[in-house]
């Protein structure tokens, strides 16, 4: 029974991060064919100094990029794999053409 639970909360889950996606992709849509239905963005509230700053001629602060599945709670980690190691053998050199382009 844990297992059909934690299978069943995955599946919702994703579940609910495509319908995240599908509204997203079909809000984008109606900005172009439906431009009435379209619902934009909410803008993002700066700071009173980060205000001052970009009224001066500076860029805003960089937003911080999304960190998972939106609305499911779900956080994703992206693991670095090594590009090369000491056992790996380097590969052999190119074959030799038959004679040079000109």
């Amino acid at each position: 029974r844990k297992e059909e639970n934690a299978e069943y909360k995955d599946l919702m889950a994703s579940n609910g991060a495509a319908k995240e996606v599908i509204l997203f992709a079909k809000n984008r849509l109606q900005k172009f064919y439906n431009p009435k239905l379209y619902k934009a963005a909410p803008k993002a509230e700066l700071s009173k100094e980060d205000r001052i700053f970009v009224n001066n001629g500076g860029t805003p602060p960089p937003t911080e990029a999304p960190g998972g599945i939106a609305g499911t709670g779900i956080s994703v980690g992206f693991a670095q794999m090594a590009s090369s190691s000491s056992s790996e053998v380097a590969p052999p050199p190119p074959p030799e053409t038959m004679e040079a382009y000109t």
